[in-house]
């Protein structure tokens, strides 16, 4: 019995690792960049976001798959604002890596990076 109770329990949390790491990377949260005129992201649980290029807002839904986050077509403002870069406004994908948001734009080339906001 006692054996029994051992073997489920491992099969338990060797299940429950694999369940976490395929997963993937969460991208759910808050996200912010530094400076003067920081981006900001904020993506839910459902893969919408909203979030401001330090001078244009930005809303959509994105989707996920194979660890990447799809931006898809968003709006955005296009005002201008001098001196902030505004290169999340050209977001196409993103991937994550512990607390790093990696955003390229549909190309493939890197746009800048976000980190995860601390509750």
């Amino acid at each position: 019995m006692r054996r029994a109770l051992l073997t489920a329990a491992a099969v338990s949390v060797a299940a429950l690792a694999l369940s976490g790491c395929a997963a993937g990377p969460s991208f759910t949260g808050s996200w912010v960049g530094t400076g003067e005129n920081a981006p900001t992201l904020e993506i839910t649980e459902d893969s919408a976001f909203n979030g401001s290029d330090g001078c244009n807002t930005m809303v959509g839904a994105g989707t996920v798959d194979a660890g990447t986050f799809d931006f898809g077509r968003f709006a955005t403002t296009r005002k201008f604002c001098e001196g902030v870069d505004t290169w999340l406004s050209l977001a196409g994908t993103a991937t994550v890596d512990g607390d790093t948001l990696t955003v390229v734009d549909r190309d493939g080339a890197e746009l800048g990076t976000l980190t995860r906001a601390q509750d």
